[in-house]
């Protein structure tokens, strides 16, 4: 009975493990047309873009900061100051 047993388990486990690697490689192909359709799509309008003198991406404008003419002076104040020990103190 035991030699029946581990037979069985050994063919559920295979036909487990060979129907993951069928379903992640199936997986694994619809992600790759997936992306590649994604990256032609992108060329595509980057094409498109750069034939009308245009980039490749509509960037928000920015606005530009002027620089500070005064200079920033940051002061840390403790109230419990403590001096630290000297090493010959330790």
């Amino acid at each position: 009975m035991e030699n029946n047993n581990s037979v069985g388990s050994a063919i559920v486990k295979i036909v487990a493990l060979t129907g993951g690697a069928i379903a992640g490689a199936i997986l694994a192909n619809w992600c790759d047309k997936l992306l590649t359709n994604m990256v032609h799509e992108r060329s595509e309008f980057d094409k498109t873009r750069y034939s009308q003198g245009l980039t490749s991406r509509e960037s928000a404008p920015r606005e530009k900061r002027l620089p500070d003419t005064e200079p920033r002076i940051i002061r840390i104040e403790h109230s419990d100051y403590q001096e630290f020990p000297e090493e010959g103190d330790l």
